[in-house]
């Protein structure tokens, strides 16, 4: 084997995607293909509260802030793993330490899974 075919055999192993960049490409347009359904959704509902004759601009930045609030405020709440003893989100399902399942009695937005 010449050294040009060489050069070209390792420049064709490096440019093989790992299966690692093939599962990250997937989520990547996984996130896209969400992130672009949102969209729609978004702008459909924001077509069809200025169609409803509703001051907009105003109404929605105080829902906006108010969702804000609302997150954090869930955000903060804690459960505590009965297995390992680490602090979760109240909405995490699992303990991300152990893999425990997580007892929460509380109610959880549907926002937050």
């Amino acid at each position: 084997m010449t050294d040009q075919d060489q050069a070209t055999v390792e420049k064709t192993l490096e440019s093989r995607p790992t299966l690692e960049s093939e599962i990250n490409s997937a989520r990547i347009n996984a996130l896209e293909l969400k992130l672009e359904t949102l969209s729609l959704i978004t702008e459909s509902l924001w077509n069809i509260v200025q169609e409803s004759d509703i001051e907009c601009s105003a109404d929605l930045k105080e829902k906006m802030a108010d969702v804000i609030d609302h997150r954090a405020k869930r955000d903060s709440i804690k459960v505590t793993c009965k297995v390992c003893n680490s602090e979760q989100k109240a909405s995490a399902s699992y303990c991300n330490h152990c893999g425990n399942k997580l007892d929460y009695s509380g109610e959880i937005s549907p926002f937050d899974y």
